[in-house]
């Protein structure tokens, strides 16, 4: 049996990456759990995105989407 656990942090700039790395950390430790994650950062650049989500080890599989500035 598996459980699902859906989150949505609100962290401050500075400590995204960290949480990240945090996540990143317990999917290592733990095989066979598996993560989805989704990052909403409307004002970055996408180099800010792709050095955000620079963890150790690498993610296996990454997709970058974008959305429209304006949402209605």
């Amino acid at each position: 049996m598996t459980t699902k656990i859906f989150t949505v942090a609100h962290v401050h700039d500075n400590l995204a990456q960290a949480w990240l790395q945090h996540l990143r950390d317990f999917d290592t430790a733990h095989p066979g759990c598996h993560f989805e994650v989704y990052v909403d950062v409307p004002d970055a650049s996408m180099a800010d995105v792709v050095r955000l989500l620079q963890v150790k080890p690498g993610l296996t599989f990454e997709k970058f989407f974008g959305l429209p500035k304006e949402r209605p």
